[in-house]
């Protein structure tokens, strides 16, 4: 009787994470990157209506979703040879989606070696802002939760400036 419950329960466990996994990759994926692409244009002053609904516009749906599901199984790869080496690439990967949302058809592999080569010696200082987000983040969980939805936005529009930073000197180099 027990097993039979248990069996139910981690099927409906099972069916319930395979869910969660389809929402991510179909639906967060391209809203991640629509976010991203918000705050580049928000820094740059330009008009940032229809950001969220562009990854799912034409061609670009398949090809946001291809790339970013592909960095997920590369950092998940480098994260099993044992969690320093994960955090590393998650790091080298993390311009990605800005990439993606200045370009959605430039391709997995080259917006992932891209990404690698923009962040190729700023690792370190991106780790140290991601530090200095931590007082906010405490303060904000102080303040029952709610503070932190003031802190993630403000995160976000910084990412999005160092991206622009980053994609500055990478044309620059002529990367």
């Amino acid at each position: 009787n027990w097993l039979l419950i248990l069996g139910a329960a981690s099927v409906i466990l099972g069916i319930l994470l395979i869910v969660a996994i389809g929402i991510r990759i179909f639906l967060g994926y391209p809203l991640e990157v629509g976010g991203r692409k918000y705050f580049v244009q928000s820094a740059q002053y330009f008009n940032n209506k229809g950001c969220f609904r562009f990854a799912f516009n034409g061609g670009n749906y398949l090809g946001i979703v291809g790339t970013m599901f592909l960095k997920g199984i590369f950092t998940f790869l480098w994260t099993l040879l044992f969690i320093i080496p994960g955090i590393i690439k998650s790091y080298a990967y993390r311009m990605v989606p800005y990439i993606l949302a200045d370009n959605p058809n430039i391709g997995a592999r080259r917006a992932i070696e891209l990404s690698n080569e923009m962040t190729r010696g700023h690792k370190f200082d991106m780790f140290i802002l991601d530090l200095s987000f931590l007082g906010w983040y405490l303060l904000g969980m102080l303040a029952l939760l709610i503070g932190v939805l003031f802190v993630h936005p403000y995160k976000d529009a910084t990412e999005a400036e160092l991206y622009l930073v980053l994609r500055s000197n990478a044309i620059e180099s002529g990367k």
